[in-house]
């Protein structure tokens, strides 16, 4: 019987209690507030994360670990007896982790074991529930091939919809011109992202945070109608307030919801959409 290791990046909005509990492997990202470094969700959680990117003044960054690293990790996972390991990596438009994946599984000269890299195409809370899904079949010893496929199958239907409250953090990510940033703030240009083809792009455009939050709902709301059954999950910065007013205008869908979950962004993608960002999916297949 196969055994397998549903591995994920911590650019999945999955905690360190559940993965031990799922047997989910969760690589973390280094986070660099100018030279102070931190392991992603070991010494910074994503709530200390958004309260630390909030009073700084620094330069902030994440980054990879080194491909040596993982390799070490992969044949650790070998040793316990894994022979099938199944990786979940989120876009390479937001990080290099799907491409040192790739590399460290080049080094593994093992023809007993499998290791397959998926590129997600996304980042975050839609992320979870498909590692989640096939973490729960791997404990029920179901079939390798039809847990990957069922992932592939699920991951061409996730989505999200993302709000910042300052597209500041876009342009020192380096995802948003400077002079467009200039002219958008001019106007009050306040737009909906989404993710498409691994890309951080405009879902709708908007003039003014009230008019942005309203549209935001509006099309939560929208996605909501058009699913039987749905799973809602959001996922907030530093930004209480606004995820209490989301709940509060989404009080129906989220009573409506077979599954409703409320998360953090983790500080990969929130690095890019700031501590007052806002995520939302809503997901139609089973969990």
């Amino acid at each position: 019987m196969d055994k397998i290791k549903i591995v994920v990046d911590s650019g999945n909005s999955v905690d360190l209690d559940e993965a031990e509990k799922l047997n989910i492997g969760v690589i973390p990202f280094k986070i660099h507030f100018g030279d102070e470094t931190f392991t992603d969700q070991v010494d910074l959680t994503s709530k200390e994360f958004f309260k630390k990117l909030k009073k700084t003044d620094k330069k902030v960054t994440t980054s990879i670990p080194g491909v040596g690293e993982f390799i070490e990790i992969l044949e650790g996972y070998i040793k316990e007896g894994y022979n099938k390991i199944l990786c979940f990596a989120i876009s390479p438009k937001l990080s290099g982790m799907y491409n040192m994946m790739n590399l460290a599984k080049d080094h593994i000269d093992n023809p007993n074991v499998e290791i397959d890299i998926i590129n997600t195409k996304i980042a975050s809370i839609p992320l979870y529930f498909v590692a989640k899904n096939a973490a729960i079949k791997a404990k029920n010893n179901e079939d390798y091939e039809t847990i990957y496929k069922k992932a592939l199958e699920e991951i061409e239907r996730v989505n999200i919809l993302a709000r910042v409250d300052t597209l500041d953090y876009l342009v020192k990510g380096g995802r948003l011109p400077k002079p467009i940033a200039q002219v958008a703030s001019f106007v009050n240009f306040s737009p909906i992202f989404t993710m498409d083809g691994g890309e951080i792009k405009i879902a709708k455009k908007t003039i003014g945070k009230k008019k942005s939050f309203k549209e935001f709902v509006k099309l939560i709301k929208d996605m909501a109608k058009e699913e039987k059954d749905y799973i809602l999950a959001i996922a907030g910065g530093e930004s209480q307030k606004e995820i209490k007013d989301l709940k509060k205008e989404l009080r129906e869908e989220i009573e409506k919801a077979k599954i409703f979950k409320e998360s953090t962004v983790p500080p990969v993608f929130g690095v890019h959409l700031g501590p007052g960002s806002l995520l939302c999916s809503v997901l139609s297949f089973e969990s």
